[in-house]
This record gives structure tokens, sequence and C-alpha cells, in this order.
């Protein structure tokens, strides 16, 4: 008699959930408002609002085409604290990078330190990103950590935001490819056979 195994099959869940790339263009599309926000001043505060909305933009898109085509999923208390510790380290690392520079001096330590607050920005970056791949169980984010940390030095170093376009695109492009491809996998259920 086989013995079904409840943790990996949460898991396969969890990770079909999370194919439909959505999170990708997400975080994609953020670093493009960051890049257009360090490009054009006209366009700073439109790109702030653009920021805030990721998040709840992210939410309904997943309410909206991956739900109807998986169904409404229940997880562990487990895996949805691990989604509370995303949160709360990613927010501690941007007040973290927020704070830091003023206790140290402001804005002429950060002229001064240039190199340093380059490099220590990337690694920041790959950090919060290393957390989610590894909380959340998404090994791509892995490699997305390591795009966007050297696109945020890159950018510094070279005093250029064309690093963020770059990154950004890629990944965004490359969540719109794996959306394509679950929109072909798993089309919308009939009005007979909705979501559970």
């Amino acid at each position: 008699m086989s013995t079904l195994d409840l943790g990996q099959i949460e898991r396969q869940a969890w990770q079909s959930y999370h194919e439909d790339g959505l999170m990708d263009i997400a975080f994609g599309s953020l670093l493009l408002f960051v890049y257009v926000g360090s490009t054009a001043d006209r366009f700073h505060w439109g790109a702030i609002v653009a920021l805030l909305l990721v998040g709840p933009a992210l939410a309904l898109a997943k309410r909206m085409v991956t739900a109807p085509r998986l169904g409404r999923v229940e997880f562990s208390t487990a895996r949805k604290g691990r989604k509370r510790r995303v949160v709360l380290f990613i927010a501690a690392a941007v007040a973290a990078s927020t704070l830091i520079p003023l206790v140290l001096g402001g804005d002429e330590w950060l002229r001064s330190h240039t190199t340093f607050v380059s490099v220590g920005l990337g690694v920041l970056v790959f950090t919060v990103f290393a957390a989610i791949a590894f909380w959340l169980d998404l090994r791509r984010m892995y490699g997305v950590g390591v795009l966007f940390g050297g696109a945020f030095t890159s950018a510094e170093l070279l005093d250029t935001p064309l690093p963020m376009l770059i990154a950004g695109s890629i990944v965004a492009l490359s969540g719109a490819a794996r959306l394509i491809i679950f929109l072909r996998r798993y089309p919308r259920a009939s009005v007979g056979n909705g979501p559970r």
C-alpha cells in the first residue's frame, strides 16, 4: 500500500500555483518603474504610485488568472508563516537600506563611499530575493536576485540606470513567456466546472 507524502503534494501545488509567471512580471515591472522614476523627474511620483500598486495588482491577477484555472488552494499554516517572514524581511531590508546611510552620515557619506555602497546595495537586493527563493521555495528567484543585484550595483558604479532597464525587461519578458505557457497548459474552467 502506497503512502501519500502530503508535504510533497502541497509543495507541488504551491509551485504549480506560481508557474503563471505573474510574480516575475510584477518584479520586472517594479524595476522598470524604478528605471522610469530615475530617468524622468516628471514621472517620479507616477513611478512611486506604480510601485505601491504592484502588490495589489499581483494579488488581483492571481485571483483573476490563476485561481480560475487551478482552483483556490488553502495552504498549511507553516507555508503561510513563510510568506509572513518574507514580508517582514523585505520591510526590514528596506528600512535598513534607508536608515543605515542616514546614521553613517547621509548623502556626504554615500558620495565618499560609492563603491562600497554600490556593492552593498547589490548584495542587499540579492539577499532579499534569496530569502524569497528559500522561504517561498521558488528557486528561480535566486536568478532574479543575481540579475537585480547586479543591475543595482552596475547602475550605481556606471552612474546610469540602463542596467535596471535591461534586468527588469529580462525578468518581465520571461514572466510573460511563463504566463503564455501557463494559459495554454491550464485553460480556464468552464462555467459548470468552476474553481473549487
